[in-house]
């Protein structure tokens, strides 16, 4: 990719000038780097490190600190129900891992962002001076009002995506680190040879992972006139023209090509008389929420008006003893983001929007502050 090249040569250029503690006063002394935006700054700062030197000046640390917490990485295992049954594992890094993993992150997030495809929807920062926005919004837009659609969704995504995939990343031209950088930030960013669910730095790594695969797809896509779109593990197609099984078994042999693997309870192929999905929005005639949800969120809200939090809040979770005011916190919080999430699809002017959040926003905020001050009490008790 001629920008990936672009970035390199630069940092190449300003190598010399670019030390990692002061690269903010190098950069107001040079010409060439004044007019870049802020994301592509932090991936020359990022891109600049040469040793582990570099790296720990980078992270703020000592070596022995730095190896110390590579050599000890501790993650606290735990598993969350999944919606149609089974659970998924998540393992949550300790609190010194997960601060490095969040500020390598910020710093990986600035690079991908400097060079995805526009295809991509998922895991992508925002900074305010972009006017894009990359979510499951824009990522189901790409198939409106299209005659056919299929979903395919990746089996195991992050787990299958190795330690040494995520090395060999490391060192190739797309970030050219030597083997040491590159060792030390496959050590802080996998476990147990994997990529950790979890991880603040497993959705852009697994990004970066499928550059590759997406550019492949996307050129396939474009040649067959298909539109493509990837939020994160799930793949949508969509074409005026019928997929036929020879399309369908190309783009299973790209997927498995690059050490995918296809989740057969999760492949859909819709036409147009039927509700079409994309990443849980329907996308008949215009992106628009499911009924069902909708159905829910005014159940929720009328409950919660009538008869108060509390007793919605017990209906709601079945809950056989009096709501907790935890508990109830967590009913507000899920139907105040039930709003939010119906504003970001239809839009803050939506009629139905309007008509949702006109009384049941502001008392619901009122009751999350006083639930909030409960909450703080019973704990100092």
């Amino acid at each position: 990719m001629k920008l990936i090249k672009d970035i390199h040569d630069l940092v190449e250029v300003h190598r010399k000038e670019l030390s990692i503690r002061n690269i903010k006063r190098s950069v107001k002394l040079s010409e060439d780097l004044s007019l870049i935006k802020r994301h592509e700054l932090n991936t020359i700062q990022f891109l600049a490190i040469q040793t582990p030197h570099d790296l720990c000046n980078f992270f703020g640390m000592s070596f022995l600190d730095l190896e110390n917490q590579i050599n000890n990485c501790n993650y606290k295992r735990f598993f969350i129900q999944k919606k149609k049954g089974g659970a998924r594992e998540i393992l949550e890094p300790d609190l010194q891992l997960k601060d490095i993993q969040r500020y390598l992150n910020h710093y990986l997030q600035a690079y991908y962002l400097s060079i995805k495809p526009k295809e991509i929807h998922g895991f992508i920062i925002h900074p305010k001076y972009l006017e894009s926005y990359n979510n499951i919004v824009s990522n189901a837009n790409v198939h409106i009002q299209k005659k056919h659609l299929l979903n395919i969704d990746l089996k195991n995504f992050f787990p299958s995506i190795s330690a040494n995939r995520i090395k060999r990343l490391f060192i190739s031209p797309l970030f050219n680190f030597n083997n040491s950088v590159a060792n030390a930030l496959t050590l802080l960013t996998s476990y147990q040879a994997k990529l950790p669910i979890g991880a603040p730095t497993s959705p852009v790594i697994s990004n970066f992972i499928c550059l590759e695969f997406d550019s492949e797809i996307i050129k396939y896509c474009h040649d067959n006139n298909i539109s493509f779109s990837r939020y994160a593990d799930d793949l949508t197609f969509s074409s005026n023209f019928k997929f036929v099984n020879e399309q369908i078994s190309d783009i299973y042999f790209i997927i498995r090509k690059h050490n995918f693997e296809v989740n057969d309870k999760k492949v859909h192929l819709t036409a147009s008389n039927r509700s079409q999905k994309v990443t849980g929005l329907t996308v008949n005639n215009k992106v628009n929420i499911e009924r069902k949800l909708l159905k829910k969120i005014r159940a929720m809200q009328h409950d919660a008006l009538t008869n108060g939090v509390e007793a919605a809040t017990g209906k709601h979770f079945n809950l056989r003893q009096r709501a907790t005011y935890s508990q109830q916190l967590k009913y507000v919080n899920k139907l105040i983001g039930y709003f939010n999430f119906v504003c970001q699809v239809r839009g803050k002017t939506d009629h139905l929007y309007l008509k949702l959040v006109e009384k049941a926003k502001p008392f619901l905020f009122d009751q999350k502050i006083m639930l909030k001050m409960f909450i703080s009490w019973d704990r100092k008790k």
